[in-house]
């Protein structure tokens, strides 16, 4: 029972972090010129005119909804990005923290590879999706495509220089020790 409980807290806080920061960037869409900007190619208004309330079908608005639309898949794609980083994280633990001897740790990290490579998949999956959204918003989606694919790099380097590679290189270590060859 206890370990259900150990996994449920990680994916319970993932689920609030996640749908917290698609919460925030839809905030800063709405409240903020910026943040609109960004996803809009700068033109939140100032072409077009302010969006008027009652108006779904004029220019300005469906400009807005295409600018929301790209900033909801880039908060999703980077919420995603977190996940597979937090996923990596704990199937590296749950190995370093198993009873497992040192060549059985050493043969379930080669299987757990994939799990270094998922953020990359991850990026490559956001620059697929802003070739998608490329018709209606090229500026968002140049930043979709970009930013997915560099936190897609810098997730998959972290999984596996942080936490990946000490590990291995301690249970090499420990392997050599126990077969007493102690070549250098």
């Amino acid at each position: 029972m206890k370990k259900n409980g150990f996994r449920l807290w990680p994916t319970l806080l993932i689920v609030v972090l996640g749908g917290g920061f698609i919460w925030l960037m839809n905030y800063g869409f709405e409240h903020s010129a910026l943040v609109r900007d960004i996803f809009s190619g700068g033109d939140s208004g100032s072409v077009f005119g302010e969006v008027p309330a009652n108006s779904e079908a004029s220019l300005a608005a469906r400009g807005r909804l295409t600018a929301r639309i790209s900033m909801l898949i880039f908060a999703v794609i980077t919420v995603m990005q977190f996940v597979a980083l937090v996923i990596g994280g704990t199937v590296v633990s749950g190995i370093r923290r198993s009873d497992d001897s040192t060549e059985l740790k050493l043969r379930r990290l080669e299987n757990a590879e994939i799990f270094f490579d998922v953020p990359l998949y991850v990026g490559l999956f956001g620059t697929v999706s802003a070739f998608l959204v490329m018709t209606f918003s090229p500026q968002s989606s140049r930043l979709i495509a970009y930013s997915s694919t560099l936190i897609g790099i810098i997730f998959s380097l972290v999984l596996r220089l942080s936490m990946q590679y000490p590990l291995r290189q301690k249970l090499v270590r420990e392997t050599v020790e126990a077969s007493g060859d102690h070549r250098k």
